[in-house]
């Protein structure tokens, strides 16, 4: 996926919902999707905390999860958050308000 010209990533998931599709082309998305999430490896933890995240934030990204099985929890990044919320029970994901809110059970 590809923001600008020199900023292509590959998130492990990323969440395109009804009205952003008109914005997403074979090459490039054009704006950010609703929702990215990476999980994270020994070798990839400094990319997706740092470069991913900040990348994303400044991209107006405006759900970022980050899957630590390890640790055994999710990382939950929003705009303007200087630190993570971290979840360990259950993560809600609401991203329409009209809509009811998708629920995963972390236990």
């Amino acid at each position: 996926m590809e923001f600008t010209e020199d900023s292509a990533v590959q998130p492990d998931i990323l969440v395109i919902l009804d009205p952003q599709r008109d914005r997403l082309t074979a090459a490039r998305l054009y704006g950010p999707p609703a929702l990215i999430v990476e999980v994270v490896s020994y070798s990839s933890k400094r990319t997706d905390r740092l470069h991913k995240r900040r990348l994303y934030s400044e991209e107006g990204v405006p759900e970022y999860w980050i899957v630590d099985s390890e640790a055994r929890h999710i990382e939950r990044w929003r705009p303007g958050a200087t630190n993570a919320e971290i979840v360990t029970q259950a993560l809600a994901w609401q991203p329409v308000a009209s809509l009811p809110a998708l629920t995963i059970d972390l236990d």
